[in-house]
């Protein structure tokens, strides 16, 4: 019985759709943000050139974190002269946490949309001048007349209202 022929099309597919969960992961390894991405591309890189090794009858989330937790103990024992290294048995025990968090990611994501559409355009405005445009609570106070307890108070709220949606609807999902 001789192997199926190597899908780019789906290979690719599933490299973009899982790439966040993959950065996710590799941030959770390595804790840096410059790091987890110099990983995550290397990562990339590797998945590209073993894509033939992929098993299409097998989940590929699980196969690209086995990569990436190779890749980043490969730099972190290229790292091993700095001052703070995890040794390898923590590495895999955070390994296992962050996969878990990172297959949730797109449950969470799509959590979080149906959720940010139960706001109102107002508060989905604040959040997305606070949060996505990085906009300081002493300019939006400013622009919006409001004082600038008021808006820390409003954010607070927003963020406990989406994290218990979050939670329910991953909880229980309709």
């Amino acid at each position: 019985m001789t192997a199926p022929a190597f899908d780019e099309k789906l290979f690719i597919t599933e490299l973009t759709k899982h790439q966040p969960a993959l950065g996710a992961f590799c941030h959770a390894q390595l804790g840096d943000r410059h790091q987890a991405r110099e990983i995550l591309q290397t990562t990339c890189v590797t998945l590209w050139l073993k894509a033939s090794e992929w098993d299409t009858a097998r989940p590929f989330l699980p196969w690209a974190f086995g990569i990436a937790r190779f890749t980043a103990l490969a730099h972190l024992r290229d790292r091993g002269r700095e001052r703070l290294i995890f040794d390898e048995d923590v590495l895999a025990s955070m390994s296992s946490e962050a996969e878990l968090a990172a297959e949730r990611y797109d449950d969470r994501l799509d959590a979080m949309r149906l959720c940010l559409e139960k706001l109102s355009e107002k508060d989905r405005e604040l959040l997305r001048l606070h949060y996505v445009l990085g906009r300081s609570i002493k300019d939006l106070s400013q622009e919006l007349e409001r004082g600038e307890s008021a808006l820390k108070m409003a954010l607070l709220r927003l963020r406990e209202q989406l994290s218990q949606c979050v939670t329910r609807r991953l909880n229980h999902p309709l």
